[in-house]
């Protein structure tokens, strides 16, 4: 409603309003006079004039509020609009790029591992022997890093989906994912314990995705776990059906803010052990993505010092269990 019509409008109700008090009040069963008609008018004035001019200021200010939300939802929507097609272009930008970066690196790592193991005849020179190794290794770690950064466009893009999800047994997948993972427990002194049981519990997943998202959490727990520590991988079935694989580990832990940007894409907190590992910041938000892909989700406690429990946790509409019948 316009000013002019709110302004009619709040007189009439205020004439309205004073009339019926006057009424009220005043009359006796007497017919109206002249001097009864004049008080009325006075009356109605006191009470309309000052309601009328503050509920003018209150309109005004109102209509001018909504023209400003109006305007900062026109600009959001279209910041929103820019931001997606930004989002999308910088996924689509990382694909093809990762993409186009594997080709090469592939064949580096070919001839690479063709020298270091000398299958064209042996290579006198220990030198070029140690440096043909840290090639192969560097472009492991390479593509190791593009594969990730490729995982997450493709998901961030809408391009990676669960058309390869099969029904498998978990506990397997998880101590083998385990057994991936043993040289690296025992370079950083790091005991890594199974606290699986054979439940017989199976997932409907993509298995690389669900053995990837172990590795990443698994190898992330041991890198930031002191010489002499543990990380313990554990699972149990949640009242409503939902199934939760914890990994919890004796490490350096982390603060609430720090655990917001760990999950960030390329976060990374500074701590004595970040000088000490290779790494992009990219495992956790992978982790995370590929959970939520599948429907499920992520969480994480921590405590400085005491260490940190990440959970994956997957729906119960992708959780069966095949009984179990002993022998």
């Amino acid at each position: 409603m316009s000013t002019a019509g709110s302004t009619i409008v709040l007189s009439a109700l205020a004439v309205v309003m004073a009339s019926s008090v006057h009424f009220l009040l005043h009359f006796d069963g007497a017919k109206l006079t002249s001097l009864a008609f004049f008080n009325i008018v006075i009356e109605t004035l006191a009470v309309a004039v000052p309601l009328i001019l503050y509920s003018r200021r209150v309109i005004t200010q109102l209509e001018k509020s909504r023209n400003q939300l109006t305007a900062m939802s026109r600009r959001l929507a279209f910041a929103v609009d820019e931001a997606e097609l930004a989002n999308r272009a910088k996924s689509s930008f990382l694909a093809n790029m990762s993409h186009e970066l594997r080709t090469p690196l592939n064949a580096i790592l070919g001839f690479s591992e063709v020298m270091k193991d000398q299958h064209l005849g042996p290579v006198h020179n220990s030198r070029y022997l140690s440096y043909v190794s840290d090639i192969h290794a560097s472009g492991r770690h390479l593509l190791a890093i593009i594969n990730d950064v490729l995982d997450l466009a493709k998901i961030e893009a809408g391009k990676m989906s669960l058309d390869n999800a099969i029904q498998f047994e978990l506990a397997p997948v998880l101590a083998s994912s385990l057994a991936m993972l043993a040289g690296l427990g025992e370079k950083y002194g790091v005991l890594v314990h199974n606290e699986m049981a054979e439940d017989g519990v199976q997932l409907k997943a993509v298995e690389r995705m669900v053995r990837q998202i172990v590795i990443n959490l698994v190898g992330n727990a041991i890198k930031f776990t002191p010489a002499g520590g543990a990380v313990f991988l554990s699972g149990r079935r949640r009242g409503d059906g939902a199934y939760e694989i914890a990994i919890r580990d004796t490490g350096i832990g982390m603060t609430e803010k720090e655990m917001a940007y760990a999950l960030m894409p390329f976060g990374q907190n500074d701590n004595r052990f970040t000088g000490k590992h290779d790494g992009t910041g990219l495992g956790l938000p992978l982790a995370k993505a590929m959970l939520e892909l599948h429907g499920g989700g992520l969480t994480m406690s921590s405590v400085p010092e005491m260490g940190t429990t990440v959970t994956m946790i997957f729906p119960a509409e992708r959780v069966t269990v095949r009984s179990l019948v002993a022998a």
